[in-house]
């Protein structure tokens, strides 16, 4: 004769086999169990280099930092005979370098050689292209054509630059009168240079390359 406690161990176990089921099934996993999103660091696993280190750039300072990043590879390659695809620069940009992974569009919307004070070689004048890529290398100019983007990371360099100074340059820029911060931001993302990685935020960037052995450099 059935107790009064049968109906409900019943239910109990029935949950229970019910439960087991979907998880057998795998039903249950994508919501429960599944991995967490990868949070974009896959590229920092090509970091492969027998040499190799992040420079740490918070001002464009007339192209300077780019000229250190070719003698960086320059003397491993000419002083230690090593080649540039055992040497991994990474190069994390915020603050006020960003001018320097933005496309010429961009230079010209936001009017970023006034906006970060660089001047044209030739006019003295604020510059309205980006002066520190190929197309605009000239005599007399901050850059030799060695020294620009497009050439290092020919040679294996990566930039990075945090969605922080994203955010940064949108108010920045927005506060100046150049648009809705909703359009200034989109149009930075999709202004920057091609090959530029973004990262949520470049100190735990610094964090991640340093705990996967790189090396650590402020430029001055």
């Amino acid at each position: 004769m059935p107790s009064e406690f049968d109906t409900p161990r019943r239910g109990f176990f029935g949950k229970i086999a019910i439960g087991a089921a979907a998880l057998a099934s795998g039903a249950a996993l994508p919501r429960l169990l599944a991995a967490a999103p990868d949070p974009g660091d896959d590229w920092m696993r090509t970091l492969t280099g027998k040499h190799r280190t992040v420079f740490d750039l918070s001002s464009h300072k007339n192209g300077k930092p780019l000229a250190q990043a070719r003698n960086y590879l320059n003397g491993w390659r000419d002083a230690f005979h090593v080649p540039d695809a055992e040497v991994n620069l990474v190069i994390g940009i915020h603050g006020e370098g960003i001018p320097i992974v933005l496309n010429d569009a961009l230079w010209s919307r936001f009017k970023l050689g006034e906006q970060y004070e660089m001047a044209d070689a030739a006019t003295k004048a604020p510059a309205t292209v980006n002066v520190f890529t190929a197309p605009h290398v000239v005599a007399g100019g901050p850059l030799t054509a060695e020294q620009t983007v497009e050439a290092l990371q020919a040679r294996g360099v990566r930039f990075i630059v945090c969605m922080n100074t994203i955010a940064g340059a949108t108010n920045k820029l927005s506060g100046a009168g150049f648009g809705a911060p909703a359009d200034v931001r989109a149009a930075l993302l999709g202004g920057l240079l091609p090959g530029v990685i973004t990262v949520p935020a470049m100190v735990v960037a610094f964090t991640q390359l340093q705990e996967r052995g790189l090396g650590y450099t402020k430029i001055a």
